[in-house]
């Protein structure tokens, strides 16, 4: 948002996608359904592609979301870089501690949000999930054309390990 309009409530408000926002077919218009990268349910992980396709032919971004269940270890590679956040679960990502904080407190650190380089990505990354219970569950972030294997939309129908 450029300085000028910081307190320019109208332009701000503006900004708004009010027609999208109020799309009363919005899921049917938006719903991407998860489409799994492989099948590998059976060794303790899932790693599903949640946002994907292009846009005018453009990849803007794409993001996969990664669930390891309790007491298995797995290792990701990626085509690149990417953000990645811990949504659910405690574990270890290459060693490092990985948790999903149920309560964050004024200047407290968190160990829930990491950036792997696209040299760590491609070198592969090893996500353990040390609780006994609760999956680990993990968002990975990419930007525009990192991942030209990301499936087009429909795609679904294709490939399903569900």
């Amino acid at each position: 948002m450029p300085r000028s309009k910081h307190k320019d409530l109208d332009w701000i408000v503006a900004q708004l996608d009010w027609e999208g926002n109020c799309d009363r077919k919005f899921k049917d218009n938006h719903y991407l359904e998860p489409i799994p990268v492989a099948d590998t349910r059976k060794e303790g992980f899932v790693d599903r592609w949640i946002v994907y396709g292009r846009i005018e032919g453009e990849q803007l971004f794409s993001a996969k979301e990664l669930t390891v269940e309790p007491g298995v270890s797995c290792t990701i590679t990626d085509k690149g870089a990417y953000g990645l956040l811990c949504v659910q679960g405690s574990g270890r990502i290459n060693d490092q501690p990985l948790n999903s904080p149920k309560l964050i407190r004024f200047v407290e650190l968190t160990e829930d949000e990491y950036f792997c380089t696209e040299d760590g990505a491609l070198s592969g990354v090893t996500f353990e999930n040390t609780s006994e219970t609760e999956p680990l569950v993990v968002l990975r972030y990419f930007g525009p054309e990192v991942n030209p294997d990301a499936p087009q939309i429909g795609a679904h129908k294709k490939r399903r390990f569900d």
